[in-house]
């Protein structure tokens, strides 16, 4: 299905920007898209909703389409999105706790001797002697690995389904995004079409020139010549772009926003602000992330994955005096990260960190540093850290998270066995 979008509308964003619907759904993030997009095709698509869609606001009050598929909403209030399919698993979920419940009930009457035993049972893997100390299996070549032990060590019947509803739930949020991004690559013009493509002419000076250099003389030295260090836990500041460019990002982010199309949480703390690899930003991100920024956490960052870096996210945070003045302390999903202020005006807002997450010999640090428009920092993801609250006006910066996707999708799967 597609959907246009007229001149007129394009001609009057601030109209646009006043007729946003918020959206959240149990499980599945949120975000935000104009009222002319709020139709029930559109919502199923983006939602991946099955089996029925049901809309409700704060109240619990229920929404249903018009004849032409529309819903009466109400701007800048949000709704909740439920798939009856999701309402279902609920339910047989529960209905399987329920009996498991019942089940160990009966045990324990009939052999109150072995009540710990019992409670213990649901909540760890039973290993025998065919299995590691850290749970990995060994079997001869001969020996039948069922009668051992099952995949999941005896799990019971609710937690296999809890895995298999977290693996169909990752699933979903996949052809979400999917959804979102082939919605936002039909419909959107871009402000700035060439910034999409990376080249060089985007890059200062005090980057690139460096680069250069050690391309030449392979000599460390040079290339780290780009950088200012901070602080002795490798926190390290630059400029990527010159103050143009930034400029125009600024202004194309805003400018997608303004259009009213699909808008995701950046993350799951920043609620303002826009995906950027969902904007079409992911082969620039992707080749400043392979070919420039490589070289540098190669050098310092080793031990967080700094030479296997194979994947990012790109997203932009925004800071407003009426929305979102402060960001708590915490640290970021990513083995390092990148974070550069595009600009605005504003006071406050200034970025602290309180040493590394895995070193606990650097947790009595407070390192504060206040951003400057078209400076960014480099810093290890678990380096914690937060933003202490603007005074006044907006502040934007793009976040680059940078991982090791293979590691991480290795640790997701270690918490689903």
């Amino acid at each position: 299905m597609t959907t246009s979008i007229s001149s007129s509308n394009n001609n009057n964003n601030n109209n646009i920007n006043n007729e946003i619907i918020h959206f959240t759904s149990l499980g599945y993030g949120e975000l935000r898209l104009a009222k002319k997009y709020s139709t029930k095709d559109i919502l199923d698509d983006l939602f991946q909703t099955e089996g029925g869609l049901i809309v409700v606001d704060g109240n619990g009050e229920e929404y249903f389409p018009d004849e032409d598929n529309n819903y009466d909403l109400v701007p800048n209030k949000t709704y909740t999105i439920v798939s009856e399919k999701d309402l279902d698993s609920d339910t047989d979920e529960s209905d399987d706790d329920a009996d498991e419940d019942e089940t160990h009930n009966e045990k324990h009457d009939n052999d109150n001797d072995h009540e710990h035993e019992h409670e213990h049972e649901h909540h760890q893997h039973e290993h025998k002697g065919c299995c590691n100390t850290d749970g990995h299996h060994e079997h001869d070549d001969n020996e039948d690995s069922q009668q051992c032990c099952s995949k999941h060590h005896n799990a019971t019947k609710s937690e296999l389904k809890r895995i298999q509803n977290s693996q169909n739930g990752f699933n979903k949020l996949l052809k979400m995004r999917e959804a979102r991004i082939n919605m936002i690559s039909k419909l959107y013009k871009r402000k700035y079409p060439e910034i999409f493509e990376l080249r060089e002419e985007y890059f200062d000076k005090d980057f690139i020139e460096p680069i250069k250099q050690y391309k030449k003389t392979k000599n460390q030295d040079d290339l780290l010549k780009a950088l200012t260090k901070l602080t002795e836990t490798r926190i390290y500041s630059f400029r990527i772009f010159t103050m143009e460019f930034c400029t125009k990002l600024l202004e194309e982010i805003e400018n997608f926003k303004n259009t009213g199309l699909p808008t995701a949480r950046p993350n799951s703390m920043n609620n303002y602000g826009a995906v950027l690899d969902e904007m079409g930003f992911t082969e620039f991100f992707k080749q400043l992330r392979e070919d420039y920024l490589s070289l540098f956490t190669s050098i310092l960052y080793k031990d967080y994955n700094g030479e296997k870096l194979n994947s990012h996210h790109a997203f932009a945070v925004q800071y407003k005096m009426d929305k979102e003045k402060e960001l708590g302390f915490h640290y970021d999903e990513s083995d390092i990260t990148v974070n550069l202020c595009l600009g605005s005006e504003f006071t406050g807002g200034s970025l602290y960190f309180k040493g590394i997450l895995d070193k606990p010999e650097t947790h009595n640090e407070y390192f504060e540093f206040k951003h400057i428009p078209g400076v960014a920092l480099i810093h290890i993801g678990v380096h914690r850290h937060g933003a202490l609250g603007l005074t006044s006006g907006e502040r934007t910066n793009l976040i680059l998270w940078l991982r090791n996707s293979n590691i991480a999708d290795q640790q997701s799967e270690s918490k689903l066995e």
